[in-house]
Order: structure tokens, then C-alpha cells, then sequence
């Protein structure tokens, strides 16, 4: 018998990248997946910053179940349903600006999709400003304010005219907004750049970039495509700076591991967006608002984000730990449980990986050339599930050749 991989050889699509090269699950549960194998793997990596309440939390699937059981789709361009307006309340209560209102889409790509479209369309400019190393999805749009890897552009230019590219310095930030401040309606960037590394970007920066956005008439939209729903131990990174964003971008962990996006933006913002200018068929799904609106429960309900907060910290104190012991870590990165640990060589954090994945836990890379592991487990993660991976991670250390 064939297992998954021999079968998919023949009928997926070979363009899609793999973190190794024949790990199969058949279910999760908790912090937890189940392999083929018969193993059990500590899930450090959760669908790449998806999975924020473990794998199958009783409260979301019970919330699925009892949706499906109701309604599975209508679309809210025919219809309201509850599960989509009571997604948007609750979105509305822990958002990172007063008066937010919420356009839900499936993923985070079309959530910053949906922002471009909301700059470009409210402000009459058609500029967008984004930053070396960013990563903000994979559709054209999207794909053009990303530079986190090159390869992702390779092929599909040319693609969105007006964007520029500017490094993390305010000085040439400035330069290009005095220069071209009637072609610039926004500007995008990460709190913490995912795909780029787990590179964090100091609060006095964004504060800064909030300045120069009302000085010169543009929306600061920030990418919370991963760091928000609590990672960081705040909803959203950009708290940490006290910043307050026009539009933020949403999606990864929304929905526990289902696909869902949010673009919000402060009402005034959303009132110029004419009806009709934007919309789309499955954005919202009422399956998947449930799982969402279940999701922000647990983690009010659970202390979620103090969790993050408490354990991140002692993560990170274990990880720093470990650097000191091994010089071959160059930095630990990050804050809540959202960290990296940067090796600067892709070739020993693939080693590192896969003698993890061996030992039972699950890790994956992060970086424009895959030299940093991401550390992301879920938002539950307990100090017992903590310290198995700093085992497992030491054990790495001292038997991979690096």
C-alpha cells in the first residue's frame, strides 16, 4: 500500500514547498499530532501560527459542530446571519482602535488584499509603502508589498505598479512620503516580521510611522497576520508600541486552525468604502465564524494571553540559556510564544529540525533563507510541554553536527 506521500507524488501539485520530506499525521489533539507512525508530536509550529488553542479544543469543535448542524453557507452579500455580526462585535471589543468595523475574508493574504483595495480606494492614491524583508501573502497584490523572499516573486512579475520598498529607517521613510505624498495612501508593515525572520520592530519606529502617516495623509495598515490573536501575549503586537492603526490584517489564528480573515479598520475609514467596491462569496463563513467567535472565548475564558506572556518569557529564559551553552545560536528573537532562534545557516537549522521531528517535536523554519527556527506552540502551551522541547531542542544541539 502506497502511504501519503507516494499517492500525493501523482495528484498534488508538486509547486507546493514541504518543511520535510515524509512527515505524515492523521489527527491532533491538544498540543499534540498523531502520525502515521504511531507517534506522538509536541506540535511547536501549530499550521504555522494557526492552531492558537491546540489542536480539536473541545469549545471550537463543539461550536463547529453545533453551526454545521444550522447553517453552512448563505453568503452576507444575501444575507445576515448571526455568527458574522456576532465575529464582528467581538472583533470590534479587543481591537487595537476605537470604532473598528470588520470586512471577514478566508485568509490573510485577502485580509491584506482587502486593505491595499481599502488604502487605494478611500485615500485616491495609489501608492503603497512596504518594508525590506516583510512578508504579506501570496496573491499578486500581496505578493507585491512582500520582499521576505525573493523566490516568491520569481516569475510573476510584473506585478502591482506604485509600490515602494523602503528599509526600517525613518529618515528614508520620510524621503519617499515628502516625495511622492500624493501617490501614497498606505503604508503596510509587520509589529513582528514573520516569514522575515521573527525580526521585531521597535515600538519608537511604529510610533514614528503613525506620525508620518497623519502628516501626510496615509493609512497605516499593520500586518497581524500572525502576530495577532494573542501570540505576543497582547491581541495584537501593535499594542506593545501604543500605537493605533487605521486597518489591521487579520487571519492564522482567528479561527483555531480554520480558514478565516479579517481586514479592520476604524469606522470613519470603512465609510468611504462604497458598497459593492469589495466583497467576496465565502469570506465569513458561518462554520467558521463560530470557530472564531469560540476561539476568543477560550481565550478570555482560559487567561490565554497572560499565559503567553508568563510562559513566553520562561521559554525565551531557556532558549538565551541554551545560547549561552551553544555559541552556533546567534540570536533569540521575539517576545510571548512567538520566538525565533536565528542560526544564520539554513543547512543546520533543516539538521536541527528533522533530529527534533525524530525525537517527537515539531518545529519549522523561518527567515528569507530558512536560517531561524520559529518556536510558536499554542496559546495553552504548559511548562511540562515547554520543557520537553528545550530537551529535545539541547539533545539536537549536542548530536547534530552544526
Amino acid at each position: 500500500m502506497k502511504n501519503l506521500k507516494q499517492r500525493a507524488q501523482s495528484v498534488v501539485s508538486p509547486v507546493l514547498g514541504m518543511y520535510f520530506d515524509d512527515f505524515e499525521v492523521t489527527g491532533g489533539k491538544g498540543g499534540y499530532l498523531f502520525g502515521t507512525d504511531g507517534k506522538k508530536y509536541l506540535d511547536f509550529a501549530t499550521g504555522i501560527a494557526c492552531c492558537i488553542t491546540g489542536h480539536c479544543h473541545p469549545k471550537v469543535v463543539a461550536a463547529i459542530k453545533q453551526q454545521a448542524e444550522k447553517l453552512l453557507h448563505v453568503c452576507i452579500g444575501v444575507a445576515y446571519y448571526e455568527p458574522y455580526v456576532a465575529l464582528a462585535e467581538e472583533l470590534q471589543k479587543i481591537a487595537p482602535m476605537k470604532k473598528a468595523q470588520v470586512f471577514l475574508c478566508q485568509s490573510g493574504t485577502e485580509a491584506i488584499e482587502a486593505a491595499i483595495k481599502l488604502a487605494k480606494y478611500t485615500t485616491k492614491k495609489p501608492g503603497i509603502l512596504a518594508f525590506q524583508g516583510g512578508f504579506h501573502g501570496r496573491t499578486l497584490g500581496a505578493l507585491s508589498i512582500t520582499t521576505s523572499k525573493m523566490k516568491y516573486r520569481d516569475g510573476y512579475e510584473p506585478l502591482l505598479p506604485e509600490v515602494y520598498i523602503a528599509p526600517i529607517d525613518i529618515r528614508v521613510v520620510e524621503g519617499l512620503l515628502k516625495k511622492n505624498a500624493a501617490k501614497i495612501g498606505g503604508i503596510v508593515i509587520e509589529p513582528m516580521q514573520g516569514e522575515g525572520g521573527y525580526v521585531m520592530i521597535e515600538a519608537s519606529f511604529l510610533k514614528k510611522l503613525r506620525q508620518l502617516c497623519n502628516k501626510y495623509g496615509a493609512l497605516l495598515i499593520i500586518d497581524e497576520v500572525q502576530t495577532g490573536m494573542g501570540h505576543t501575549g497582547k491581541w495584537f503586537a501593535c499594542q506593545y508600541a501604543g500605537v493605533e492603526p487605521d486597518v489591521v490584517a487579520l487571519a492564522k489564528g482567528i479561527a483555531s486552525g480554520l480558514p478565516l480573515g479579517a481586514c479592520i479598520a476604524k469606522a470613519e475609514v470603512m465609510a468611504k468604502w462604497s458598497a459593492g467596491s469589495h466583497g467576496g462569496t465565502f469570506g465569513g463563513n458561518p462554520v467558521n465564524c463560530a470557530a472564531a467567535i469560540a476561539t476568543i472565548k477560550v481565550i478570555k475564558e482560559e487567561k490565554l494571553l497572560a499565559n503567553a506572556a508568563k510562559l513566553g518569557a520562561y521559554l525565551k529564559k531557556e532558549l538565551l540559556a541554551l545560547q549561552k551553552s551553544f555559541p552556533v545560536i546567534k540570536e533569540i528573537r521575539g517576545m510571548g510564544l512567538m520566538l525565533g532562534v536565528d542560526f544564520g545557516d539554513s543547512k543546520i537549522v533543516n539538521k536541527l529540525i528533522n533530529f527534533c521531528l525524530q525525537q517527537g517535536v515539531l518545529l519549522i523554519s523561518t527567515g528569507g533563507s530558512g536560517t531561524v527556527i520559529r518556536v510558536i506552540p499554542p496559546l495553552n502551551v504548559n511548562k511540562k510541554q515547554i520543557d520537553q522541547m528545550i530537551k529535545v531542542f539541547r539533545s539536537a544541539l549536542e548530536n547534530v553536527s552544526v
